[in-house]
């Protein structure tokens, strides 16, 4: 083979070389830059993902947040619409109790025995709260002269020396006044703090029946 004819050989196989050193060196750089721009788009997807997870959060937040409100509001209206309830049924259990507990407190007074429990509570409080030992005690004008006679006896024992007088405006019970300190056990009198009366009625009535707030 002389000069003239290996010449075009070797250039033609140097240009396919130099083809193929090209095409490799396109292949490498395209797939340089195919990974580039797939960690570029990786890394862009996993931006608006995490993006796209805070709206989320923060949104699903700002829900929750108002269904807490709603929820916490209407629970709240819902506990004040209760007690409206029991109030009004409190009211309404007081309305009746009250003339029946009044009408139960002078059947205690006109039977014997009750009354004379009622009227040795009354002697005990003033023998220890009253320190003179003259009282004034006042009576239903009903009184009979026979219980008269006992409930100054009682008293007679407790240490004190009583006076005794009927009052119209009593109905039962009876007012026990030793120098302007009063001891009013008379109906009136225990029923005079009617709110904390009723309270504790209706807790009683409560009880019996079994009901629970």
């Amino acid at each position: 083979m002389n000069r003239s004819e290996s010449d075009p050989q070797q250039q033609a196989e140097t240009v396919e070389h130099l083809l193929g050193i090209v095409v490799e060196n396109r292949e490498e750089r395209c797939a340089q830059l195919r990974d580039h721009a797939r960690q570029h788009a990786s890394k862009i997807v996993q931006q608006a993902h995490t993006k796209s997870r805070a709206r989320m959060h923060r949104h699903v937040s700002a829900l929750r947040e108002k269904r807490s409100q709603r929820v916490s509001s209407a629970f709240a209206r819902n506990q004040t619409l209760l007690r409206q309830q029991h109030q009004k049924a409190d009211r309404a259990v007081a309305d009746m109790a009250w003339p029946l507990l009044r009408d139960a407190m002078l059947a205690l007074w006109n039977s014997t025995e009750s009354r004379r429990r009622w009227l040795d509570g009354v002697i005990t409080s003033a023998a220890a709260r009253l320190l003179h030992t003259d009282v004034h005690v006042e009576h239903p004008t009903a009184m009979s002269e026979h219980e008269r006679s006992w409930l100054k006896k009682q008293i007679d024992i407790s240490g004190k020396e009583a006076e005794l007088q009927g009052c119209e405006d009593i109905e039962a019970g009876v007012r026990i006044i030793a120098q302007g300190t009063v001891i009013d056990a008379t109906l009136d009198g225990l029923l005079k703090q009617k709110t904390t009366i009723e309270a504790k009625l209706i807790a009683q009535i409560k009880r019996a029946g079994g009901h629970h707030d």
